[in-house]
């Protein structure tokens, strides 16, 4: 059974209940006024009767048998207003006259001083009022008895009306409810689907339920859960394919050295070579080696600084760049690089070993990629609230393309080159991971055939 029939007839059962019993307490409560009505209109009615024939009594010193004509002809009067009158003598009640056509001895019972009796006979309501009146030594017991005619034809098309009301109006609501509550379900079928659809892979569906009420701010909280899953599953999926790309690249970046260094040795083993030619072998099998080991250390930099927290604290500028600076001295001595430095400011916080791996790092990228006589600049300087690390060289440069790989793992602009000179193209991406645990940013712009300028953004505590 579906949500709405269930709610439905939760609802529609004690609704249409209460409506029917209302109504009929309603009906019930004017029936009743009615009759009081009814019944006050016949005590003033049998009131004036009484006086009138009283009256003449009195006046005539009527006898028994004349009293009981006198009842008859008023009883002759008032029948065609569906009234009977009776009359009876003494404490015993002795019945002097009421037509056959009444029902007072439906009541003896009931015939004392100011008694009004309502009773249902012979399939018509009738009051019956009885009053007292002594004459001379004599008591008498008169009766009045009206038939409600008119009352009990009004009320039986009532119950009618009432009936077909009744029905009529359970039709209605009960069709009413249905639309009411389809309405009202309508957004819970929505948010069902939408959640079956991402359930079944479809993170990009989304619920479309206007308004402010509950269920709107259910279906914006699952909008936003599933963008929040979307976004996460993305990230999931690329850092996956970051992965597998990272050990694919990993496995070309070994296989390389791994292959040359067997086939050396497979060399030496098997041909006759002169001393210099095992030397040649040696030294290429020694540069191949190294190149694998610096890979393995590179490596596990990534993984240390990946999982591991960082010690920050504000580091001595002279002591940091004075080391830095001499470091260049003896690397960029080969080449004759023109290495200038202009520090205008002595503020720096972080880890001082990962900062000068990360600047040592930035100075050897811009090494390979400049050649003799060449220039790198370093500035240092800071802004409201970071130290700035500008690296400038007059080098080969990039292109744009190269520029948004470059972050990559294994990534290098000049292949034959890198690999010459020992590079295992991990550099940027430790670059990348030290200046992110330090919340910085790390920025690359180049010209081909110009040069390239490496910023790096460190906030200061």
């Amino acid at each position: 059974m579906k949500l709405w029939q269930k709610l439905y007839i939760v609802l529609i059962v004690p609704i249409l209940i209460i409506l029917n019993i209302a109504i009929y307490l309603l009906f019930g409560i004017t029936y009743r006024q009615n009759i009081q009505a009814e019944k006050n209109q016949a005590i003033g009615d049998f009131g004036m009767i009484i006086d009138q024939i009283y009256g003449e009594i009195q006046s005539s010193q009527m006898q028994d048998t004349d009293i009981k004509k006198t009842i008859q002809k008023y009883t002759n009067y008032y029948k065609q207003q569906k009234i009977e009158l009776g009359l009876w003598e003494g404490k015993n009640k002795k019945k002097i006259y009421y037509s056959d056509k009444s029902h007072f001895k439906y009541q003896q019972k009931n015939i004392t001083d100011n008694k009004v009796v309502k009773c249902y006979i012979d399939g018509h309501t009738r009051l019956m009022v009885f009053k007292v009146q002594k004459y001379g030594k004599t008591i008498y017991y008169f009766g009045y008895e009206k038939t409600l005619y008119n009352l009990d034809s009004m009320w039986k098309n009532i119950r009618i009306y009432y009936a077909i009301g009744s029905v009529a109006i359970s039709i209605i609501m009960a069709i009413f409810m249905v639309f009411v509550l389809k309405k009202c379900i309508k957004p819970v079928v929505n948010l069902n689907e939408t959640v079956k659809k991402m359930a079944g892979g479809d993170l990009k569906t989304r619920t479309d339920i206007k308004g402010n009420d509950e269920l709107a701010v259910l279906g914006k909280n699952i909008n936003i859960m599933a963008e929040t899953i979307e976004k996460n599953m993305k990230q999931i999926m690329d850092e996956t394919e970051r992965k597998q790309w990272f050990i694919d690249n990993l496995a070309h970046e070994m296989k390389t050295p791994v292959t040359g260094i067997c086939g050396f040795v497979e060399y030496m083993e098997r041909a006759k070579i002169s001393e210099d030619e095992r030397m040649e072998c040696l030294e290429f099998i020694g540069h191949e080696a190294r190149r694998m080991q610096n890979m393995s250390y590179e490596l596990l930099d990534l993984a240390v600084i990946r999982h591991s927290d960082i010690k920050k604290e504000n580091i001595n500028m002279k002591k940091f760049t004075d080391v830095l600076a001499d470091w260049q001295k003896k690397r960029f001595a080969d080449k004759r690089i023109d290495a200038k430095w202009d520090i205008k400011t002595d503020r720096l916080f972080g880890d001082e070993q990962l900062l000068e791996t990360l600047l040592r790092n930035i100075f050897e990228n811009s090494f390979r990629a400049t050649e003799e006589y060449g220039k790198i600049n370093t500035y240092v300087y800071e802004t409201e609230n970071e130290t700035v690390f500008k690296v400038e060289d007059n080098g080969c440069g990039m292109n744009q393309e190269e520029i948004e790989k470059i972050k990559e793992p294994f990534y290098r602009v000049d292949k034959s080159r890198s690999r010459k000179q020992g590079g295992t193209g991990l550099g940027v991406s430790l670059c990348q991971k030290i200046v992110e645990k330090h919340d910085g940013t790390l920025e690359y712009s180049s010209q081909k055939g110009v040069g390239t300028t490496v910023t790096v953004r460190i906030p200061i505590q």
